[in-house]
């Protein structure tokens, strides 16, 4: 919530305040409202608000696809959305020796199977855009020459039997947020003779499990390869559902000796283009950030997914 004034700073944990700094170095710049993170106040309850325009909130943050689809018609508010430095993906389960995971042409051929646009337009609204593997179009390290894996649904048919795949249910792992994401790859899957059983990320997963759904952002200002990547595939990878990757900490360690540009982004490329070329990961789209706005503030949304409001103002 945001509101003019000024009062003591509370830190406490389910309320903290924020005053203006007077002494903020840039003048056009300078803070100059009072900010109260309230913790109380659920999301939900948050929402509503906003559309309501009872005054007690005015910007709620990481609302998920449904949330902002919900959001009803309001004089008072609206969903603003921003493109962030997100990724949605698959990470195939190749923890069992015996993992039909392990081969990079079932991956592949998996990945022949989605039609992403179509998993975007009804998993979520198309609140996100399709990229080629893990970096947006445009940005550091993006390769203008990647284009996603396309739609070849008979072609997946055919590589799925040949890996001993078909005729089965898949399984995926995801946080609820993302079960309409799932349903929809379901429908996908339908197509090439495969069923697609959802499975909570709040539940202790199966250990045959085939797919899990992952949301991660890249926190850096660039070198994603050092944050997202690494993270799912490097040594020491919290994201990782497999073995070691000896060829990806080949490129990682290559990118950590390599200091000059263009050099660094040549590299970032190459890791990238190794990752489709290997079907490291069932690859989806690109997230965008939701947010529900009270229209008494001009909130200006950043694409690092924190909760930045550094340039948001109080109308009027």
């Amino acid at each position: 919530m945001l509101t003019e004034g000024v009062s003591l700073i509370d830190s406490r944990s389910d309320r903290v305040v924020m005053e203006p700094n007077e002494t903020y170095w840039n003048p056009d710049r300078k803070p100059t409202v009072r900010i109260i993170y309230d913790n109380v106040i659920g999301k939900t309850e948050g929402i509503k608000s906003v559309a309501a325009g009872d005054g007690r909130v005015d910007v709620v943050f990481d609302l998920t696809p449904d949330e902002a689809k919900a959001f009803p018609a309001s004089e008072h508010g609206k969903i603003q959305t921003q493109k962030a430095k997100t990724i949605l993906t698959g990470v195939f389960n190749e923890n069992r020796p015996d993992s039909p995971w392990r081969n990079p042409e079932a991956r592949r051929a998996l990945n022949l199977a989605i039609d992403r646009q179509a998993v975007l337009d009804q998993g979520a609204y198309g609140y996100g855009t399709v990229i080629p593997a893990f970096i947006q179009p445009g940005r550091y390290g993006a390769d203008p020459g990647m284009k996603p894996f396309s739609y070849d649904p008979e072609a997946a048919k055919r590589a799925l039997a040949a890996a001993g795949i078909g005729g089965r249910d898949l399984v995926f792992v995801a946080s609820p947020a993302w079960k309409g994401v799932v349903e929809a790859i379901g429908h996908c899957l339908s197509k090439v003779g495969l069923g697609c059983r959802f499975v909570s990320a709040k539940e202790e997963p199966p250990e045959d499990f085939d797919v899990k759904l992952e949301w991660y952002f890249d926190w850096t200002p660039q070198y994603p390869v050092a944050c997202v990547h690494r993270e799912f595939f490097g040594k020491d990878a919290t994201l990782r559902q497999g073995p070691e990757d000896p060829e990806f900490d080949a490129l990682y360690d290559k990118l950590l000796h390599t200091s000059q540009e263009p050099d660094t982004e040549a590299v970032v490329r190459e890791v990238e283009r190794y990752l489709q070329d290997k079907a490291k990961a069932l690859f989806l789209y690109s997230p965008y950030t939701l947010f529900a706005v009270s229209d008494r503030v001009a909130f200006t949304p950043y694409d690092t997914c924190m909760s930045e409001l550094a340039e948001t103002r109080i109308k009027g």
